[in-house]
C-alpha cells in the first residue's frame, strides 16, 4: 500500500487513525497497540503476503535474543548473543539482498556456473532489519532495557516509518507509545500532522512524479544524449530522488503526528552543504547516524590517527552504499563520497587557515568561498548520483563521456516531450491539432519551470522551518486544502517510491 494512492488516503488511514483513537479513549491500551499493529501488518502485506513471515520471523528472532539475555544477563552470554544476533540478521539480509549478486560476481571470477534465484527482496527489510540491529546491540551491551512484547512490535511495525524509513532507534519511539498522554487527541498536532503529510505528498506527486519520464528516457537512452540534455537529466535525477524520498519522509512524519508520535527527520536542507562532509550530516541523517554509531566509532573513528580515519570512513561509505543495492554501481557511489568525505577532512585545516580572521574583506571571503563551495558540492552530488541512477558501471561511465563531449543534437527537446504534466494536457492536445511546432517549445518551458521550482525549493526552507514559523489560520489552511486537493487530483498515475527498492 502506497502512501500516494487513494486507498490508503482515503480507507486505510482513517480507519487505522479512527481505531487508534477510539480504544485509547476507551483506555484499552493494549487492544489498541494490538490493533495498530495489526493495521501495521495489513499495510506490510498489502504489497506481498507472503513478506509477512519475513518480518513475523525477524521480530521472533530479535525479541528472542534480548528475552534470552533478559533471564540470563552475564557477559559471556550477551557476547554471544550479540555475535549471534549480527550474524543472523544480516545473514537474512544478505540471503535475500545479495545472494544472487554474490554468485554472479564469484561465476564471472571463478567461470563457474552456479544459478541464480531470482529472489524477491521484501520491502523495507534494509530499514527493519537495521532498526533491529540497533536494538539488538543496544541490548547485549547492557544499553536496553527488555520490552514488553507489543511495545517492541510497535517499535517494529509502526507502517509510517516501515517501508523506508527513517530508521527509529527503540529509545526514540518506545517510550512514546508507553507515554498515555499522548493516546489521546491532539488537535494541533494533529492538524501539523496533515500539514506535514500534504507537503510530502506534493513533494513526490506533483514533483518527483512529474520528472521521472525524463529521467527513465535518459538512463535508457544514453548514447543518444547530447551535452545539455544529459546535465539536464542529471539535474532532474538529484531533485527527483530528493524529493521523493524526503517527500516520503514528510509523510511519515506526517503520519506521526497524527498518531502523537514524534518520527525523527531525515533530511535538513542536504543540498546547502558546502562539503560532502556536511551534506551526510544533512542527507538520510538515521542512515548516517546507524553507520556512525555501529561501524564508524567501533572501527576506531578519528580517534587512531589520520591514517586510520581515513580507511574507516571509506569502509563506511563502502557499506553504505552496498546497502543501497547490489551492484557494483551502488558501491561506487559510496567510495566517491567517501573519498570526497576524506579529503574534506583533509583540507578543512586549511580552509579555516585561509579564512580566519576579522575585517570586512575577510567576512566577504568567507560569503564567496562558502557558495562557491556549495555550488561544487552540488555539482560533485548530482555527478555521482549518475552512477547511483545507472544500470551498470558501464551506463555510469558512458554517461560521464556524454556529460564531457560538448557536442549538441537538440536531444534537449525530445527530452522535453517525455513529460507528461496532466496541467498541460488541455494546451498539448490543441497545439497537436493546431501549431504542432510549437508543442517541443511549450514542453521545454514547463522542464524549464519545474527545474527551476526544485532548485528553489532544494536551497530553500525544509518543511520543519516552513512550519515552524506557521500558524493553522484560516489562509494557509486554505492553501494547504488546494495543495492535497491537487496533488490528489494527480494520482491516476500512482508511483512506488524509489527507496522501496533499497
Amino acid at each position: 500500500m502506497l502512501f500516494n494512492s487513494y486507498i490508503f488516503i482515503f480507507l486505510f488511514l482513517p480507519l487505522a487513525l479512527g481505531g487508534w483513537y477510539l480504544l485509547n479513549n476507551k483506555e484499552k491500551y493494549k487492544l489498541a497497540q494490538m490493533f495498530l499493529i495489526g493495521m501495521s501488518l495489513w499495510f506490510y502485506a498489502y504489497f506481498n503476503i507472503s513478506y509477512l513471515a519475513v518480518i513475523l520471523l525477524s521480530c521472533a528472532l530479535n525479541y528472542g535474543i534480548s528475552l534470552a539475555v533478559y533471564k540470563r544477563n552475564s557477559l559471556a552470554f550477551r557476547k554471544m548473543m550479540l555475535v549471534a544476533g549480527c550474524v543472523l540478521n544480516l545473514g537474512v539480509l544478505g540471503y535475500f539482498k545479495y545472494y544472487d549478486f554474490f554468485v554472479e560476481n564469484m561465476n564471472a571470477i571463478l567461470q563457474t556456473d552456479f544459478n541464480l534465484k531470482h529472489i524477491l527482496l521484501p520491502l523495507g527489510i534494509s530499514f527493519f532489519t537495521f532498526q533491529q540491529l540497533s536494538f539488538v546491540i543496544d541490548r547485549c551491551k547492557g544499553n536496553s532495557e527488555h520490552y514488553e512484547l507489543l511495545d517492541y512490535l510497535c517499535f517494529v511495525t509502526f507502517f509510517p516509518q516501515l517501508i523506508a524509513g527513517p530508521i527509529v532507534l527503540h529509545k526514540e519511539l518506545i517510550p512514546q507509545f508507553q507515554d498515555k498522554s499522548r493516546r489521546r487527541f491532539d488537535i494541533s498536532n494533529f492538524a501539523y500532522g496533515i500539514a506535514w503529510f500534504t507537503f510530502g505528498l506534493a513533494k513526490k506527486v506533483l514533483l518527483a512524479d512529474n520528472l521521472a519520464p525524463v529521467v527513465e528516457y535518459g538512463f535508457t537512452h544514453i548514447t543518444g544524449l547530447d551535452t545539455l540534455s544529459a546535465w539536464v537529466i542529471a539535474l532532474s535525477y538529484t531533485i527527483e530522488l530528493y524529493f521523493d524520498f524526503s517527500g516520503y519522509c514528510d509523510m511519515a512524519v506526517g503520519i506521526g503526528k497524527m498518531f502523537g508520535v514524534e518520527i525523527p527527520d531525515n533530511f535538513n536542507a542536504p543540498f546547502r552543504s558546502a562539503s560532502v562532509k556536511e551534506f551526510w550530516k544533512r542527507w538520510h541523517m538515521t542512515l548516517g547516524r546507524f553507520f556512525t554509531t555501529y561501524v564508524y566509532i567501533p572501527l576506531g573513528g578519528s580517534r587512531k590517527g589520520r591514517f586510520r580515519t581515513v580507511i574507516n570512513t571509506m569502509a563506511v561509505f563502502g557499506l553504505s552504499g552496498l546497502w543501497h543495492g547490489a551492484n557494483w554501481t551502488f558501491v561506487f557511489w559510496g567510495v566517491l563520497h567517501g573519498v570526497a568525505v576524506s579529503l574534506n577532512g583533509l583540507q578543512a585545516g586549511f580552509s579555516l587557515r585561509l579564512l580566519a580572521g576579522e575585517g570586512r574583506g575577510k567576512r566577504v571571503l568567507r560569503v564567496v568561498y562558502r557558495r562557491a563551495a556549495q555550488l561544487v558540492t552540488f555539482l560533485f552530488v548530482c555527478i555521482a548520483f549518475v552512477f547511483f541512477r545507472s544500470d551498470s558501471m558501464a551506463d555510469g561511465i558512458q554517461y560521464m563521456k556524454q556529460l564531457t563531449w560538448m557536442r549538441d543534437t537538440e536531444r534537449i527537446f525530445i527530452v522535453a516531450d517525455c513529460l507528461e504534466l496532466p496541467e498541460l494536457y488541455m494546451v498539448n492536445k490543441i497545439l497537436t491539432m493546431t501549431v504542432t511546432s510549437v508543442l517541443s517549445y511549450v514542453n521545454l518551458t514547463a522542464l524549464v519551470v519545474l527545474l527551476f521550482i526544485g532548485v528553489w525549493l532544494i536551497a530553500g526552507k525544509t518543511t520543519r522551518e516552513r512550519l515552524a514559523t506557521r500558524k493553522l489560520t484560516v489562509g494557509f489552511s486554505w492553501k494547504l486544502t488546494i495543495l492535497f486537493v491537487w496533488s490528489v487530483l494527480s494520482l491516476s498515475g500512482v508511483s512506488t517510491f524509489l527507496y522501496f527498492n533499497f
